[in-house]
């Protein structure tokens, strides 16, 4: 019980979000290039866009790193990483939606399941926020 509230304490400070974050915006953008872009799950969508999306969460990663090493304010970067979390989601579903004749089963798939893990993310991302502690 004890172990559980030491936890829970600690995944109430905001730069730990954000090194969470950090971490997942890395798997985002090595599964991007290494599974999609590579070829290995073909998901229907152009190379050249989905090397894009891995330069985002790469783009993400660059933030959170900056925040967790405190040149600039943690809280902050952790509202705006909740923003950007739901618009990446929310640019997904627009490029899902363009690309809905190409998108191939598997692509739908690994997307839903993409946004479904980082909705969640955003929302907490977001709750931390608003508490304002670091």
């Amino acid at each position: 019980m004890n172990i559980i509230r030491k936890l829970q304490a600690f995944f109430q400070k905001s730069r730990h979000v954000l090194v969470v974050d950090f971490f997942g915006a890395m798997v985002t953008s090595l599964a991007t290039v290494l599974l999609l872009a590579s070829g290995l799950l073909l998901t229907g969508l152009p190379t050249w866009l989905l090397y894009a999306m891995a330069l985002v969460a790469l783009g993400f990663m660059c933030i959170d790193v900056a925040a967790i090493f405190q040149f600039f304010d943690a809280t902050i970067a952790l509202a705006t990483m909740a923003y950007l979390n739901m618009s990446y989601c929310i640019a997904v579903l627009v490029l899902l939606f363009v690309y809905r004749s190409e998108t191939t089963e598997l692509g739908l798939v690994y997307f839903c399941v993409e946004i479904g893990v980082v909705i969640p993310l955003a929302w907490w991302e977001w709750t931390i926020s608003e508490r304002c502690d670091t």
